[in-house]
């Protein structure tokens, strides 16, 4: 497929400032140039809540869980790509149940935005009749009121965004609760760097950026009309999945990710046959120049087995020092490429109908079985 072909996609192909803020009716661009403003609220308000209410000293923890999903959960992915030298288990949980090794010695951190998250409800259900040293972190909803009727730390956020356009919010919170554990020191230099790099990339992004200067405008349009496949490695590996999760809510638009190592190992095979497919696919590689030099060979090597069959590569590249700054700036990327592309479609990124109107139905049809 030539670089001008758009398989069949519909929307204007213009991204002026002005087409931006026609299609971005809920100005979902400025929501995204807040997250240095949300890094460094969102830290200083998870430090206020927590002071002198979590044990100080990792020596009695077993482990670190934190139950989320969707945006209420990919901040701690983030989180768990930084700390390289966590003494112990790190999951993240997306689903209803908890790990059977979680006790009362393990901190569980219940992540949902809204409060009301039915798989998160359920895992905070099952820790408290185990004594899990349990923190939660919402705008409000149930897990509030939770939190209030047994006593437990809690992170309130501020309401009225979409969930994914919470992440610095979100994030946050997690890294506080480790660090007041004695569990990751530095976060605060790591977040610290992060508001600086993200604050750079918000103006180097920004609507009124030419395309030929702007690599999240560029991004959209090598992937307007293709299918997207975003491949991480290491502190990009959330990023990979953040990317993903834009792509699909923001834009609306089919999209997958995978990680290295393992992906040469069974996914690379797709590549071999089936030219109608595969020559439809985009595959954004999410390099971080300091990372580990085994993972850079084997992005290089993977980028050389799929170039001759795919549409086309993107490059993404890490900006930053320590692993926080590096991991969200390769996703800080994806973020505004996925509101380009938005607009490419013609389509307005803030609502996501089709999750509320499965959650709708989900709820009716539990209701329906209880009743």
């Amino acid at each position: 497929m030539s670089a001008g072909s758009t398989g069949g996609a519909v929307g204007s192909t213009e991204l002026s400032p002005a087409r931006v803020a026609a299609v971005d009716a809920g100005d979902q661009v400025a929501v995204a140039a807040s997250l240095p403003r949300q890094l460094e609220a969102g830290y200083t308000r998870a430090v206020a809540s927590l002071t002198g209410k979590l044990p100080v000293g990792d020596g009695e923890l077993d482990g670190v869980v934190v139950c989320g999903m969707g945006g209420s959960a990919i901040g701690a992915d983030f989180v768990g790509a930084c700390l390289t030298d966590l003494r112990v288990p790190y999951q993240v949980v997306r689903g209803y149940e908890l790990p059977a090794w979680v006790t009362a010695r393990t901190l569980l951190i219940a992540v949902s935005y809204s409060g009301n998250t039915e798989e998160t409800l359920s895992c905070l259900a099952r820790a408290l009749p185990r004594d899990c040293r349990t923190v939660c972190v919402a705008a409000g909803g149930r897990l509030a009121d939770l939190a209030a009727r047994h006593g437990l730390p809690f992170v309130s956020v501020p309401a009225g965004l979409q969930p994914r356009a919470a992440i610095g919010y979100l994030a946050t919170p997690v890294g506080a609760c480790l660090e007041a554990v004695g569990l990751a020191p530095g976060f605060d230099e790591q977040v610290a760097e992060a508001i600086e790099v993200a604050a750079d990339l918000a103006g180097a992004l920004a609507p009124d950026v030419d395309e030929a200067d702007n690599e999240a405008k560029r991004a959209a349009r090598l992937l307007f009309g293709r299918l997207p496949v975003i491949y991480g490695a290491g502190v990009t590996a959330p990023a990979a999945r953040r990317w993903k999760g834009q792509l699909n809510e923001n834009a609306k638009t089919p999209a997958y990710f995978n990680e290295l190592p393992e992906l040469d190992h069974n996914e690379l095979a797709g590549f071999v046959t089936n030219p109608a497919v595969a020559g439809n696919v985009v595959p954004v590689l999410l390099d971080d120049p300091t990372g580990d030099e085994r993972l850079r060979r084997r992005l290089a090597f993977t980028e050389a087995v799929v170039t001759p069959a795919v549409a086309g590569v993107l490059h993404v590249g890490a900006r930053g020092v320590l692993p926080l700054a590096r991991a969200l700036s390769s996703a800080y990327v994806g973020d505004f490429a996925s509101l380009y592309l938005a607009v490419l479609y013609g389509v307005d990124p803030a609502p996501v109908t089709v999750l509320e109107d499965f959650k709708a139905r989900l709820a009716g049809a539990a209701g329906a079985a209880t009743s």
